[in-house]
């Protein structure tokens, strides 16, 4: 990854990620993946659940970058 100042320019003040946004966001996603969890497998909606894992990889690589 990039440091911010080759992605902003010099000088820049980037602001801060609020890692309580990040972590409720990751707890709602969370949440939702295992109600679609639950739903018998034949009638599960997998695209959004492969959807859903991916909204929690970007969420949890932003939050490492904190």
């Amino acid at each position: 990854m990039k440091d911010n100042s080759y992605l902003y320019g010099e000088g820049v003040e980037v602001p801060q990620l609020d890692i309580h946004m990040v972590v409720r966001r990751l707890e709602l996603l969370v949440e939702n993946r295992e109600a679609l969890y639950e739903v018998n497998y034949k009638h599960r909606d997998n695209a959004k659940i492969r959807d859903i894992n991916e909204a929690i990889k970007f969420w949890e690589q932003l939050s490492r970058i904190n």
